[in-house]
């Protein structure tokens, strides 16, 4: 049987940093199955889904601290949900906004989307300079699962309420 397991790793950046954590996984039989990675500031974040057998999670496990010394990298494993049982159906869209920056937008557009009973699925957001100006600007791009049940017209007309107070702009569309 299969098993999941999500493995979070996060040191700091370094050239052979992503061999060294997948060489651990396939070492000890595993196999990477999905993963998110970014580079925040000099910190490296390795999100990966790992697949295998029981005994292969046992040995990750039983050898993390193995990992952590050698990689210099904080380290934890948390076993994957196998069933997303009663799950209703839901539409995927995505949201992308873009405003000047200031604390709080990501929290008042999670905040909204939880209030319609939306799942963010996924989530990127950056910090840049406006091309011309200089000025930071704060963009997200989200992947959000809709309740099948809930209104989409007023689902946009609560987004461009809420953008419209936060100086957002904002584009929903369906996947």
């Amino acid at each position: 049987m299969i098993h999941h397991t999500v493995l979070t790793a996060i040191g700091a950046d370094r050239p052979g940093l992503v061999d060294e954590v997948s060489r651990f996984i396939v070492e000890r039989g595993g196999n990477l199955e999905d993963s998110r990675m970014v580079n925040l500031h000099g910190q490296f974040a390795m999100m990966i889904l790992v697949a295998g057998p029981e005994e292969t999670m046992a040995r990750m496990r039983d050898d993390l601290d193995e990992l952590v010394t050698v990689s210099a990298v904080h380290a934890q494993m948390v076993t994957a949900d196998a069933e997303r049982g009663g799950v209703a159906a839901a539409l995927p869209f995505r949201l992308q906004t873009w405003a000047m920056d200031h604390p709080g937008l990501l929290q008042a557009v999670s905040h909204l989307l939880s209030s319609v009973g939306a799942n963010i699925e996924s989530a990127q957001t950056s910090l840049q300079g406006a091309p011309m100006t200089g000025t930071p600007v704060f963009s997200m791009e989200l992947v959000i699962s809709v309740p099948a049940t809930a209104a989409i017209a007023e689902l946009r007309a609560a987004l461009g309420r809420l953008c419209d107070d936060q100086n957002m702009d904002w584009r929903l569309t369906a996947l």
